[in-house]
């Protein structure tokens, strides 16, 4: 069944006449007739009475007309919110943004954004860059910052935003604040305090420069957030990593890893190939034309 059909026999019904009923949908009669046999033949019986100058619904046709109705309404319905999501001024945006990033290097540009767009309606989630990446793929986000460390799928398409080193964050007060750099070798020492998440890209880096380096880090898996294990770290209960561009919780001080040269890649990531609302489509061309060497490195 065609909704050409559909609108072909809703047509007749009102008209109740062939020929004007042709001219109403502006195609010839014999075409109409064969659209409306062709219906009949798929519904099992005739839906017309034909008699000379006089053509009326039959029994099935009476029964047929108000469920035909409601299909070309539907249709119709479909084909106007379609035409209408085109023209929309604004569309929802879902944003990721990886758990070991801070939620601020978004600020400039959604303030940015809520200027230009005047009923923004947007939603971040933090996650671990690989589950974000699915949620990418899945549809359940649109937009995502995420470290490329090597785990994103080549289905993700990637900007590159900045690169940064590794910091250790320590107490004032901690023998490791004293230090311009503190050696990779240093890790095998004091307790590290990460997050117990799987995929956590920091812990991820850690595994990675400590390999190469072949130290075993003393790793303590202490909390689900950052915001937990900053806490915890000034309590003097360990250390932590985080990139050399994510703000520092005051008291805390950042220190630079040695022998580390930008290796954690910030990108903007969206699914490849899927068409853009103008909503995301502005954040998109705001976060690549923002300058990101303005960040001020953790001092």
């Amino acid at each position: 069944m065609e909704l050409t059909q559909i609108r072909y026999f809703t047509a007749l019904a009102r008209v109740l006449n062939f020929t004007r009923a042709a001219e109403a949908c502006n195609v010839t009669q014999p075409a109409l007739t064969r659209a409306i046999q062709k219906l009949e033949d798929e519904l099992g019986g005739p839906l017309f009475h034909r008699e000379r100058n006089l053509t009326q619904l039959t029994e099935l046709g009476r029964v047929m007309l108000p469920l035909l109705e409601q299909a070309q309404a539907a249709a119709q319905a479909a084909r106007d919110q379609a035409v209408a999501f085109r023209k929309r001024d604004s569309s929802p945006v879902r944003l990721g943004l990886d758990a070991s990033l801070a939620p601020a290097l978004l600020t400039p540009v959604v303030t940015e954004l809520s200027h230009t767009v005047s009923a923004l309606d947007l939603s971040i989630q933090q996650d671990e860059t690989v589950g974000l990446a699915v949620r990418l793929l899945e549809g359940e986000a649109d937009a995502a910052l995420l470290i490329d460390d090597g785990r994103i799928p080549e289905r993700v398409h990637r900007w590159p935003l900045f690169s940064e080193d590794h910091v250790v964050l320590c107490p004032p007060d901690h023998a490791l604040a004293k230090l311009d750099a503190v050696p990779i070798s240093v890790l095998g020492g004091p307790k590290l305090l990460m997050r117990d998440t799987d995929g956590c890209a920091l812990r991820v880096a850690l595994g990675r420069m400590c390999a190469a380096a072949g130290v075993t880090p003393r790793v303590r898996l202490a909390a689900s957030t950052g915001e937990q294990i900053a806490e915890m770290v000034k309590a003097g209960l360990g250390i932590t990593l985080a990139g050399a561009r994510q703000p520092v919780p005051p008291p805390l001080v950042a220190r630079p890893l040695r022998a580390t040269d930008g290796d954690r890649r910030v990108v903007l990531a969206s699914p490849a190939g899927r068409t853009h609302g103008p909503t995301l489509a502005l954040f998109i061309r705001l976060m690549r034309a923002r300058s990101w060497s303005e960040i001020p490195a953790a001092a």
